[in-house]
């Protein structure tokens, strides 16, 4: 330590030598002062009860929250879309596809699509106001609520977008399965089953009408060819019996068969060719219609530059997807390294990066405000990609039949040219019988497909087929009363800590025991909290007047846990110099109300019944409160003895306590600062001195008043009060340091008003303190 501050040795000793060493106070280490698992436990026992109050008021809140907010019901229903066509009547589907450009096929994500568009809703909402739904509560979708409270109802519009909002289609993840969820949620059970069911129907309907209008469609194409063919094929027919009549000629020879049959193929097969450019033609012209309805113009400004580049990105897209996926099946638990593999970020990376590629070009194809039947920017580029894809197709099949159509062509003329060869008439009866025989076998086909399309169309249904009809709800989905009361608990529980965190850590006062020990060397000496003793139960002075309050414990309750504390302390302050106490004892604090006249009245009575000659000073001029805790109610005392008002043999008063005398601080004075250091007051306490074996000053709290600097200067030894959760940690430190600069000799800090329940410091271990104070309750039983 610090020689500076070491006491002057040649001060004269007073019957008691100083202690031959000076304390150092610091501040408390943040080590020492940190949270660890025991404190944590130590502040959630203190704080239990408030804890239980946050976390039964977050759950009740949360309860009472739930039971405000409107129940949400959910009806389910599955739909089995099958959208391929059958390959047993694929020449048909094929030539109804050809000729209205829709087919009898589709795939899943374009029928989810379907399900998905404002049109579908629209129709549901037309099913529900045709059947003049009028039940408010069980319809609630169809009406609306004005401000003064009128209800009236709503517009089919409002109404398809409320059924568009809540109406979803839950498509497997692992889309091996062909099986669509469909969900509606309602504040009304009874109106989210209606919807349900109303919203599987019509697309069972609705894609049985089309596949059907479809056929029939086809069917109305083949009958026109069949009756054009049929007027060809009597033409033809009425020509050659004319031709055989006039000339009489009425067989070819072998040679000019042959060209027949061969001119006939060669006719059909351009006749088959021609029908399937025409379909393809027709084919075409609906695809590009469809993209001029979702937008004018985008069937030319797709083809020449977005349509590739989106087509690029979306193979790119899948095969990253698919390599990631793969990453992580072959590596269970990779997304949760940290940070991830190099190959997973690069391909995070680049997943993003093209879905932002894809969503840049689809929006060159669309503006804000144009969607095509609700779809978002992927979807809406994914369509527009598949219709371009089909048209790519067309475009080729055109090509190849216009290719084979020129090379037909080709090789009849050549055959042209060979009939020409023959004799003239024969050539003319040749070609007759030729149209004759082409015309017969087209009719025959035409004919035949035109049955099995008659036939086929009454037996088309839809892709959809209704496996679970939606059930009526018994119990929401919303609000969850479980999660709400869960989240309603954590929240109590984050509250009640923030609670504690600002109260523990924005409290500056001395909160445990193991600060105090880490901030100051000499002895530390825990006083427990004085129990109170009811004003009935009391006992009373037979020297002083009224009854002994409940903190002077060591004459109303010698076996208390504080009497015992208050022993402690004297025997530390006898034995830290030996076996003789210091003459002198003041006994400060560092700040008003930390009991410092407690623990000098209770210390007074304790060196006093071990037989030491004990006298009690009041220097405390400003706040004297010594004459309450002995029971005496003069007025006058050591101040008027200092103004030459009263007489020594006055000055001292008696006890309850034998062996123990008290000084009271007599009235106030004008002048306190100066009566402790006045010569007159030094010249008395030598006197006293040689009087008293101990002698103990209940002096000003020196953290706030210096009006007894002189007497802690001169004092033997010095004990400072602090208060349990009251005194400021830097006003102790302050105090202590400032103690030190007037070579003050403190010999021991008191911690007053102790309250083990509140302790949170391991400084001897957890349950120190509580260990202690039940061994010495059931040991004085």
């Amino acid at each position: 330590m610090s020689d500076s501050l070491q006491k002057n040795d040649d001060q004269p000793q007073k019957g008691l030598a100083k202690f031959d060493y000076v304390p150092h106070y610091s501040e408390p280490s943040q080590t020492n002062n940190g949270l660890d698992p025991q404190k944590i436990i130590g502040l959630l026992l203190r704080y239990k009860w408030l804890v239980m109050f946050f976390l039964i008021a977050g759950a009740t809140g949360a309860w009472f929250y739930a039971d405000t907010i409107d129940p949400v019901y959910e009806s389910k229903g599955s739909l089995l879309i099958s959208p391929a066509g059958g390959e047993a009547n694929n020449e048909l589907s094929q030539i109804i596809s050809q000729t209205t450009g829709f087919g009898t096929s589709s795939t899943l994500e374009n029928e989810l699509q379907v399900l998905r568009s404002r049109t579908f809703a629209e129709k549901i909402a037309t099913e529900l106001f045709s059947e003049d739904l009028e039940n408010v509560e069980e319809f609630p979708i169809m009406w609306m609520e004005e401000e003064n409270g009128e209800v009236y109802k709503a517009g089919e519009n409002v109404v398809a977008s409320r059924i568009r909002k809540n109406l979803n289609f839950m498509q497997p993840e692992e889309r091996k399965s062909d099986v669509v969820e469909v969900r509606f949620q309602s504040t009304s059970p009874v109106e989210a089953t209606k919807i349900v069911n109303l919203a599987m129907q019509a697309y069972v309907e609705n894609s049985t009408k089309q596949n059907r209008e479809a056929a029939t469609s086809t069917a109305q194409f083949l009958e026109k060819e069949k009756a054009e063919v049929k007027q060809k094929l009597e033409e033809s027919e009425q020509k050659l019996k004319q031709f055989m009549d006039e000339t009489g000629i009425v067989q070819v020879n072998e040679q000019a068969s042959g060209m027949i049959k061969q001119g006939t193929d060669t006719e059909l097969e351009l006749q088959r060719i021609n029908l399937e450019l025409q379909t393809i033609e027709k084919t075409i012209e609906n695809y590009e219609s469809q993209l001029e309805r979702i937008k004018p113009g985008l069937s030319d400004q797709f083809t020449d530059a977005v349509g590739p580049k989106i087509r690029k990105a979306q193979e790119d897209l899948a095969r990253f997807e698919r390599e990631r996926t793969l990453i992580i099946s072959k590596n269970p638990g990779v997304l949760e390294r940290e940070p991830l593999p190099q190959r997973l970020q690069y391909l995070d990376k680049q997943i993003a990066r093209l879905k932002k590629e894809i969503k840049t070009l689809s929006d060159q194809l669309f503006t804000k405000d144009e969607e095509f039947m609700g779809m978002d920017s992927e979807d809406r580029a994914e369509m527009v990609s598949n219709i371009q894809a089909k048209l790519m197709e067309l475009r080729i099949q055109q090509n190849q039949n216009q290719s084979q159509k020129k090379a037909l062509l080709q090789y009849k003329n050549e055959m042209e040219g060979d009939m020409n060869s023959l004799p003239e008439g024969m050539v003319r009866l040749a070609k007759l019988k030729r149209d004759v025989q082409l015309n017969e076998e087209l009719y025959m086909s035409i004919s035949k497909k035109f049955a099995d399309m008659s036939v086929w169309k009454q037996s088309q249904f839809g892709f959809g087929r209704i496996i679970d009809s939606g059930q009526l709800p018994s119990t929401p989905v919303s609000p969850n009363k479980k999660i709400l009361l869960l989240l309603g608990i954590m929240l109590g529980g984050v509250l009640s800590a923030g609670f504690i965190f600002i109260r523990e850590f924005g409290d500056n006062s001395v909160s445990n025991v193991g600060q105090l020990k880490t901030m100051y060397l000499p002895s530390v000496t825990v006083v427990p909290k004085f129990e109170k003793v009811s004003r009935r139960k009391r006992k009373k002075y037979t020297v002083g007047a009224g009854k002994i309050p409940s903190e002077i414990v060591l004459l109303q309750d010698r076996s208390s846990l504080a009497s015992e504390a208050i022993r402690r302390l004297k025997n530390n302050i006898i034995y830290q110099n030996g076996d003789t106490p210091p003459k002198t004892i003041a006994v400060t604090s560092a700040e008003k109300g930390d009991g410092k006249s407690t623990i000098v009245s209770n210390l007074g009575i304790a060196f006093a019944e071990e037989g030491y000659h004990t006298l009690i000073i009041g220097t405390d001029f400003r706040r004297p409160k010594l004459g309450n805790y002995f029971g005496i109610n003069a007025q006058k005392g050591l101040s008027d003895y200092l103004d030459g008002q009263l007489a020594l043999e006055r000055l001292i008063r008696d006890t309850d306590q034998k062996n123990l005398k008290v000084i009271l601080a007599g009235k106030n004075t004008e002048t306190p600062e100066i009566l402790g250091s006045s010569m007159l007051f030094k010249q008395l306490l030598k006197k006293l001195e040689k009087m008293y074996d101990v002698i103990i000053l209940d002096t000003p709290p020196f953290g706030i008043i210096s009006d007894s600097a002189s007497i802690l200067k001169g004092a033997e030894a010095t004990v400072v009060v602090a208060k349990y959760r009251k005194t400021n940690k830097g006003m102790l430190v302050r105090t202590l340091e400032e103690l030190e600069q007037i070579q003050a000799n403190v010999v021991n800090v008191v911690l007053n008003g102790f309250d083990p329940s509140k302790e949170t410091s391991n400084f001897y271990g957890p349950g120190y303190y509580q260990s202690l104070y039940s061994n010495y309750e059931a040991y004085v039983e």
